[in-house]
């Protein structure tokens, strides 16, 4: 079954309540356009910019799991009956005055089935995560849904190959990625780059949705196994689609076998 894929590259704004709204909309948007699956950016839930990229501000503007926009999310996916994943700021209850950097996995039926707090923090090109958000301590669980199995990292992790690749290895057919990917020097081309080789590597579609404004690069892309990109964001706000095409996953995997040829054993240092 061919499954419509959306993707909302969005700006966030700083209410919440407000990034909520927007999300709905898009959520219902997408629906009526024949998705199957929306995805958000990375932290979409709240706004965080040099000014106030610290400790402090997050802790004061994150929720639980529970909380009103992951519940406003669970409502919207229900009515809309579409998978729904985002980003968000969580509360670490059990991590003083530090935030989960985390991202929501919701079914069409309004369930919480996934959540992943990101593991590997961005403390590179003058920022430092790690002095902002607690990290998460378990890579992301492939996850069955009835698209296929899912793979999910979010933005910085992208640096980290092992990450998909340990995904991968327990069967993925599609990741996503949502991110928050900072501009600067260089940076669209380590993106652009680094999206495909995933895809590519891995054999498998890649579907990243990256914020936009507030420095936020945007040009989220969208990859098929054999790194044929399908759509592409541009500088602006905008709604991304593609198809998911099991026939082509497995196309992909029979022109390049390269998962099945990989020789783990020569892997272990002696």
């Amino acid at each position: 079954m061919v499954t419509r894929i959306a993707v909302a590259q969005l700006s966030s704004q700083v209410d919440p309540a407000q990034n909520l709204v927007r999300a709905s909309a898009a959520i219902r948007q997408a629906s009526n356009a024949g998705a199957q699956l929306i995805i958000f950016p990375e932290i979409f839930m709240a706004l965080l910019t040099k000014e106030n990229f610290n400790a402090a501000y997050a802790h004061s503007v994150s929720q639980s799991l529970d909380g009103a926009y992951v519940s406003g999310l669970r409502q919207a996916a229900t009515e809309a009956g579409i998978w729904v994943i985002s980003g968000m700021l969580e509360t670490a209850h059990k991590v003083a005055n530090r935030t989960y950097n985390t991202t929501v996995v919701i079914d069409n039926y309004g369930s919480l089935v996934s959540f992943y707090r990101k593991t590997h923090l961005y403390d590179a090109f003058g920022f430092r995560e790690s002095e902002v958000f607690a990290a998460g301590e378990q890579l992301f669980t492939p996850l069955e849904t009835p698209f296929g199995r899912m793979g999910l990292f979010v933005c910085y992790e992208l640096r980290f190959p092992e990450i998909a690749r340990y995904q991968a290895e327990q069967g993925v057919d599609f990741f996503v990625m949502p991110s928050a990917w900072v501009m600067g020097a260089l940076k669209e081309t380590h993106w652009q780059h680094l999206v495909a080789a995933r895809a590519i590597e891995n054999t498998a579609y890649m579907f990243s949705c990256d914020q936009v404004g507030n420095n936020y690069l945007g040009r989220s892309l969208l990859i098929d196994p054999l790194g044929v990109v399908l759509a592409e964001g541009n500088e602006g706000e905008c709604m991304l689609y593609s198809d998911m095409d099991p026939q082509r996953l497995d196309v992909a995997r029979q022109t390049l076998p390269a998962l099945t040829h990989r020789r783990p054993d020569l892997f272990v240092r002696q």
